[in-house]
Formats: structure tokens, sequence, C-alpha cells
């Protein structure tokens, strides 16, 4: 289940802060009202990571590795 973001259009209760994330279902439909305060509440966009090859040559490379792959018999080239 996915994690989604909530920000109050209001001002929150005294026990919410001004943002929260709550896990849903993705079929379930966006929260309108905080289900701890009960004041309206709207979806937000949340930063996420896509997925980064941390072992691509080229990365390796910007933090100052080599990568080597074996060749032939004991023969290894850089990649």
């Amino acid at each position: 289940m996915p994690i989604y973001e909530y920000r109050h259009t209001a001002k929150p209760g005294e026990t919410c802060e001004e943002s929260f994330e709550i896990f849903q279902k993705m079929s379930d439909d966006a929260l309108v009202k905080c289900p701890v305060c009960g004041k309206p509440v709207e979806k937000i966009l949340s930063r996420f990571s896509g997925g980064v090859d941390k072992m691509a040559p080229s990365r390796l490379k910007e933090l100052g590795f080599t990568k080597l792959v074996r060749r032939d018999k004991g023969v290894y080239e850089k990649e």
C-alpha cells in the first residue's frame, strides 16, 4: 500500500500538524477531511525517488571508481 500525503486547507486542530501521511489503497478515494480533527484536507504531491542504478559505469566513474570486467583467462579490462 502506498503512502499518501495530505495538507490541511484550514487551520489544523490542536492535535494535528499542517501536513500528514497516511497508508491507503490505490483504489481508495482521496480524503476530504482529517481523520483526527475532521477539518478539510487536500492531497498533495510528494517527492519520490526514481530507481537509479548505483552500479552503472557512469555513476561509478563520478564516484572515482573503475569497473573491471573479466574478458579471458585472468584478463581484466576497464568497462
